[in-house]
């Protein structure tokens, strides 16, 4: 292959990243790689100590690297401030002989590359599916996906934060709890933290945090949920989460009961609320709940 030919498959790559970027711009979405040393950080990782096991990844899993996330976006198309040189070289070896494996970490279900950024370049740009790599593994708590962006990190850094407080993913293994705003998993924390003072006045032994919240996932989170799945109430708000929708019932609890005349429980609220939210009276009233809990107090 002609290194003409490489380097203008370089600069077509180019010019895709440079729309694909104004497009992620545009729509408020980053399209960026995700930089593994705030991954580290923010989901409080180990450091790497595993053995390196050789695989063959997909190639649409690797969604980061460990220092050139800047060179290239999500797709791993060049940016245009990157020299053509070495990709257009790696691209004319690739026709010639096996390149070398590329060196990745494994964190959850996606890969970050610690070595071989143009290789993966490359092979996404030639439309391959797969890539041969040394992958060294490192435990998460928190689900980690192909389409997790970099804004989403801070959301996930909290719930990362919540399970270390209340080891709640080790007390409760199959829990789930997905939730899509920043501070949601902090007012979980102060719901369990709740829980778990009137757990202890009903207990001759203060319960521990991790105790309290197996109780509260059990007790009071499950419940709600599973009434939320039932009624499919949560088809009419897509981009939440059936967590979401548990936080918001259990932050307007108040409000609900007015609306509801009387002292409900949770579930019956969710019942209530499923019936009437078709309705465009009880979208309006949602819209002035929101607002009076926005107003500032003048009194």
């Amino acid at each position: 292959m002609s290194r003409a030919v490489s380097r203008d498959m370089f600069m077509s790559a180019r010019r895709r990243a440079a729309i694909q970027d104004l497009l992620a711009e545009l729509s408020g979405r980053s399209g960026d790689l995700l930089p593994f040393d705030q991954v580290q950080q923010r989901l409080r990782l180990s450091e790497p100590t595993g053995i390196a096991q050789l695989q063959e990844i997909p190639l649409d899993r690797i969604v980061g690297s460990v220092g050139r996330y800047q060179d290239f976006n999500r797709a791993f198309l060049p940016r245009a401030h990157l020299d053509p040189a070495r990709w257009t070289r790696i691209d004319q070896l690739r026709s010639q002989r096996v390149l070398p494996p590329i060196d990745v970490f494994k964190v959850g279900e996606v890969y970050f590359v610690r070595d071989g950024n143009h290789r993966v370049s490359v092979a996404r740009v030639r439309g391959h599916k797969t890539i041969r790599a040394c992958v060294v593994e490192i435990p998460v708590r928190v689900p980690l996906g192909p389409d997790t962006s970099v804004d989403d990190l801070i959301v996930k850094s909290e719930y990362a934060d919540l399970l270390e407080s209340t080891s709640l993913d080790i007390v409760c293994p199959d829990q789930h709890i997905e939730l899509t705003r920043p501070g949601g998993y902090r007012s979980l924390l102060q719901h369990i933290e709740i829980h778990q003072f009137y757990m202890g006045l009903h207990s001759r032994r203060y319960p521990s945090l991790s105790e309290a919240a197996a109780d509260w996932y059990q007790k009071v989170y499950l419940p709600v949920v599973e009434r939320i799945r039932a009624s499919g109430v949560l088809n009419r708000f897509p981009r939440r989460t059936e967590a979401d929708l548990y936080l918001w019932i259990a932050e307007n609890r108040a409000g609900l009961q007015m609306r509801y005349h009387g002292k409900q429980t949770a579930q019956e609220a969710v019942d209530r609320f499923a019936q009437e939210h078709r309705s465009p009276r009880m979208m309006r009233w949602l819209g002035r709940l929101r607002r009076r809990r926005k107003r500032p107090d003048n009194r």
